[in-house]
Order: C-alpha cells, then structure tokens, then sequence
C-alpha cells in the first residue's frame, strides 16, 4: 500500500487530503488544542510520587478497587492499560502546566469576580399584569398570604412549581436586572414591584451565601483562565491554518 494512503474501513483517504478532511469534519479545534497542549506540557516532569499520587486519585474517582475492576473499566473503555497510564500522566502534566502558568493569578480573579460567585436563594412570582403584581404585593405585606402560597397559585413563570423559591444561584448566572437589587439588598428584603423583560416582577431577598476561595473555586478559575488563554491560541492557529488549506 501507497504510504501516501490511510484505508479506514475499505475507503482510502490520501494523506494530502487530510486536514480538508478534518476540516470538513469540524476536528481541526480539537486537534490543534491536544497539537498545542502536548507542545506546552512539554518540559514539565511530575515526580514519581506525584504520579503516584494522581494515578491513585484516578482509581479513587472511576471506584477502581483492585485488579478485576481494573480490567473492567478498560475494557468498558477500550482503552489499554499503558495508554491509560499515558493519558494520566499527561493530564496530570497539563494540570501542573496549568497551575505554574495561571496560579498566581487566582486570588486577583477570585476578588474581581467574587460578587458575580457569591450564591443567593430568592423569592419570585412573575405575572404579565402589573395590577396583579401589585396586588399581590399588597397582600403579603399585610400578612394575607405567605410568599409560597402566592407564587405557587398566582405566579405565571416556571418558578410556581417551586413554591417561588429560586436557589441558591451564583450571582453572576442570575437575571442582570434581577441580580443587581440582590446585590444591592439584604436578606429579607421584599422588593417593590418591578416589570423585567416583559414580566412584571414581585422579588424577595432570602439569602446570600458567599463564596470562599477553597480547593474548588481555585481549580475552577484556573481552567477558566486556561481555556480563555488555550481557545485564542487554538484561534490563531486555526486562521492561520484555514489560510493554508485555502492556498
């Protein structure tokens, strides 16, 4: 066989025709990210006890208990035991690469974004009319009703099969009108009636729970850091190799 030739299931695909092909397939994001990430990862070399250590992690994780299961999860996976020691390697790589890149950056990120992360629960009822809205404000200020009982029966918006109660969210994912009088209010706090994209709005403040910069949130931004920084690379990348397809 031509070397010039891949056969994939009795169809022959010449080499030449490649990155068309992956192209056309919508692959080339992906193979340029795992392309640049085995070039960045490159230098670092984990030490045997870090190996050791994320690999077990590993186990822990997929419930991986002894040899038996071992052979189970590879073969539900399809994968072989030495490729499955490389890919963990190279993740714990990455993950290394990551930290010594972006994690100096993390508290900085944390305090910029920190009222976008903090979680609030909240009070809703949402109804088209505006006399409805200020009815039923009216009505559980003077203790006819509790917030629950009112959205449940009045309010128009999904939030009725929750009894209202919306929660606990980050900040930053909630409605920008809604989430601007959270911010500004405290737990509690019964909003006077207020029209939002077309709904007319009743809102209660009920809790805030901020956000901490633990274990988790620092992983966390530090992948966000690197997907902002790894998706221009694979951008820059991209265009530049559309421009050669297209010579």
């Amino acid at each position: 066989m031509d070397n010039h030739w891949i056969n994939i299931e009795g169809e022959l695909i010449e080499v030449d025709n490649t990155p068309i092909l992956l192209s056309e397939l919508n692959l080339i994001p992906l193979f340029l990210r795992r392309f640049l990430e085995r070039k960045f990862i490159k230098e670092i070399s984990p030490s045997k006890e870090e190996q050791i250590k994320y690999y077990q992690k590993f186990l822990s994780r997929e419930k991986i208990t002894d040899k038996n299961s071992l052979n189970i999860w590879l073969k539900k996976n399809g994968i072989s035991e030495s490729n499955l020691e490389i890919q963990i390697y190279n993740a714990l790589k990455l993950e290394q690469f990551k930290e010594k890149s972006f994690g100096d950056k993390v508290e900085k990120l944390f305090l910029d974004k920190k009222s976008d992360l903090d979680r609030v629960t909240y009070s809703l009822i949402r109804a088209k009319s505006r006399e409805k809205i200020f009815e039923l404000n009216l009505r559980l200020k003077e203790g006819e009703a509790t917030f629950p009982e009112l959205s449940s029966e009045f309010s128009e918006g999904i939030e009725n099969v929750l009894h209202g109660l919306i929660g606990p969210m980050e900040l930053g994912t909630v409605n920008p009108f809604i989430a601007e009088r959270l911010k500004a209010s405290k737990p509690g706090q019964l909003w006077h009636p207020f029209e939002c994209e077309g709904w007319w709005v009743l809102l209660r403040h009920e809790r805030l729970i901020p956000a901490s910069l633990n274990n988790t949130m620092r992983i966390r931004l530090i992948n966000e850091m690197y997907e902002l920084w790894i998706n221009t690379k694979i951008k820059k990348a991209l265009e530049s190799l559309d421009q050669s397809i297209k010579a």
